[in-house]
């Protein structure tokens, strides 16, 4: 009886050897986590211009000079409102103005049509005579809020919370 415990004994000893490889081994490798796109508004964007945003415009009198702009949007349903706005931001009512407006509808793609702007003096002008003026594309992808629902600094272009504005600004010398 002795041989047979000893045997018994002997067999779960090698037994739970043979198993504890196994056991330390036998942990839990978690998931990759599952990276997806959040639900909701995602922010217009400039995809191109011409010429590049932050250059420097050459004085013109042409009314064919243009600045060129395509704008995207990965949220396929959302209008996208534009402006084109002189000696903005911040508002002065003395400088500031909207010299251009644009609404581009959906079109089922990220990328919209490209838009123009006349980049000529006579549409930059305001009544400042400055020699020198930004000209800022505001996107925005809700309509723009009415002047007295609107900061006072950011007249032209604020949008509800829910929006996004997004802008590009460009330098023109006119003399």
């Amino acid at each position: 009886m002795t041989a047979r415990v000893n045997y018994s004994t002997r067999f779960l000893r090698r037994a739970w050897l043979a198993a504890l490889p196994l056991w330390v081994c036998a942990c839990v490798v978690p998931m990759a986590p599952q990276f997806e796109d959040p639900p909701g508004n995602l922010p217009p964007y400039l995809v191109s211009s011409v010429p590049v945003a932050g250059a420097e415009l050459r004085a013109s009198t042409d009314p064919t000079d243009t600045i060129e702009a395509t704008l995207g949007d990965p949220n396929l349903d959302d209008i996208l409102w534009v402006r084109w706005l002189i000696d903005y931001p911040p508002y002065d009512a003395l400088l500031s103005h909207v010299a251009q407006q644009v609404i581009l509808p959906t079109t089922g793609a990220v990328e919209r049509e490209t838009i123009h702007f006349a980049a000529s003096c006579s549409n930059i002008h305001g009544a400042s005579g400055l020699p020198s003026h930004r000209v800022t594309l505001s996107v925005a992808d809700r309509p723009f809020l009415p002047a007295q629902e609107a900061p006072p600094d950011l007249l032209l272009d604020s949008v509800p919370v829910q929006g996004f504005v997004v802008r590009a600004t460009w330098f023109a010398d006119c003399p």
